[in-house]
């Protein structure tokens, strides 16, 4: 993984455990790598790994079992999405439509673009 420089490396990496819940690759309940493995898997410090789980943990994505290792807390998934759609709907969304705005792309041709590429068009 190649990380962006912008953004602390243990950010990226939580983004992609959560990616990995939301898409299934990690299911709930299921064990993760240890912090040891993925520092290994990552090229990074274990610290950074660490920070990266306990952010999950504080959000309640993982949980510990003391002496076994680490796991995708159930309903995992679900808080991730309902999350990151609140997230996508209060920022992301509104900063394109603010900036379509700020250059002059009227809302009928913002609706025709995201048709078309709601179905499945370029």
């Amino acid at each position: 993984m190649k990380f962006n420089e912008s953004i602390p490396i243990y950010l990226q990496i939580k983004e992609e455990i959560e990616n990995a819940i939301i898409s299934q690759t990690l299911k709930e309940e299921e064990k993760i790598a240890s912090i040891r493995d993925m520092a290994k898997h990552y090229r990074v410090n274990p610290q950074t790994i660490s920070n990266a789980y306990n952010e999950l943990m504080n959000e309640d994505i993982l949980y510990k079992k003391r002496g076994i290792g680490m796991f995708v807390l159930a309903g995992a998934r679900q808080r991730l999405l309902t999350n990151k759609t609140k997230q996508f709907l209060e920022n992301d969304l509104q900063q394109v439509f603010l900036k379509g705005k700020a250059i002059g792309i009227s809302l009928s041709e913002i609706i025709r673009i995201a048709e078309k590429i709601f179905q499945g068009g370029n």
